[in-house]
């Protein structure tokens, strides 16, 4: 009910911010029809449009838009940080990332907004395709005060490893910051609890090979039961009934993107300059997201959407 309420009122201070900030979320300026509009009336929303659900944007090659992460590294959270305060995002982004915990994976990491966010006691692993990009994360990390994983003692890695952290210590660890292919990652299968990707699909060559390489690391379910918190006769948590428990609960991949609307029109429009955002920002804002997260066979536990249907706030599991 609190997580319905929530997300209720940051769809409803989304829309507002989206309509007050047009210019700033990136639609007040490029208003008008497409070359190929669609067929059906503006006011239709997606259900039968075959038009919101495909583009035929012309493709921007691989290597400019990858250009352009390292090209923005620098300057990049200066450029959004306002228009991701008014539209609400730095809140989803909280509001999602404060439930990851033990063993995190982060693709497209980039300069690390997400790093604020997390809880205590996780082992963020991070990777994204741009180095300059990861120079800027892990200058941020030590600025957030993450603790090399490795240097850390192995007595007390053993005793914390896979812990549901029902009661975490007060750090947050890094165990590694590297510049990786998402969807050729060098992370063994069943690695992580957690997999998390902020507005990373956009950017992907192959979302959906991203998205079964994320799928193939985090980790599944040692048996197709659903647990339970255990307590103690004291009425505290039971970290070591819990930590079997979430073993066999699986692991999640939380994502949240952008992407295709809701309304045709405004689909219409992401489509006409999807090459242009793709040539400056590195990133297609007009794919059709939960489409690519069924191609991939994921789960979907929850998803809501926001900013007239073009964010999304994905929960979902490898199995």
């Amino acid at each position: 009910a609190a997580m319905r309420l929530v997300l209720g009122a940051l769809g409803a201070f989304g829309a507002a911010a989206t309509v007050v900030t047009g210019t700033a979320v990136g639609y007040g300026t490029m208003l008008g029809a497409t070359s190929t509009p669609c067929q059906c009336p503006s006011h239709e929303r997606r259900g039968s449009s075959t038009a919101a659900t495909t583009s035929s944007a012309p493709q921007v090659a691989e290597a400019t838009r990858r250009g352009a992460y390292d090209r923005l590294a620098k300057s990049f959270d200066d450029q959004i940080e306002w228009h991701e305060l008014v539209t609400g995002i730095k809140l989803m982004r909280w509001w999602m990332i404060r439930n990851a915990s033990g063993d995190v994976l982060e693709v497209a990491a980039g300069t690390g907004r997400n790093l604020n966010y997390y809880p205590p006691g996780v082992r963020l692993t991070a990777t994204d395709c741009s180095e300059k990009m990861v120079e800027v994360f892990k200058e941020k990390a030590i600025a957030a005060k993450y603790v090399e994983l490795s240097k850390v003692s192995n007595s007390f890695r053993l005793e914390n490893e896979n812990s549901p952290n029902p009661n975490p210590p007060l750090a947050k660890y890094l165990a590694a910051a590297t510049v990786a292919d998402v969807a050729q990652s060098p992370w063994r299968s069943n690695q992580f609890d957690v997999v998390v990707d902020t507005f990373g699909l956009c950017s992907f060559e192959d979302p959906v090979a991203a998205l079964r390489e994320m799928k193939r690391v985090c980790r599944k379910a040692s048996d197709g039961k659903r647990g339970k918190t255990h307590t103690k006769s004291n009425g505290k948590s039971d970290s070591k009934n819990n930590e079997t428990d979430v073993k066999k609960k699986g692991g999640r991949i939380f994502l949240l993107e952008h992407g295709r609307s809701d309304w045709v029109w405004l689909s219409n429009i992401l489509d006409r300059y999807a090459s242009a955002h793709a040539s400056q920002w590195g990133c297609y804002w007009n794919r059709d997201i939960e489409k690519i997260v069924r191609d991939a066979g994921l789960t979907i536990v929850v998803t809501k959407r926001f900013h007239f249907g073009t964010t999304y706030f994905i929960i979902a599991t490898p199995e």
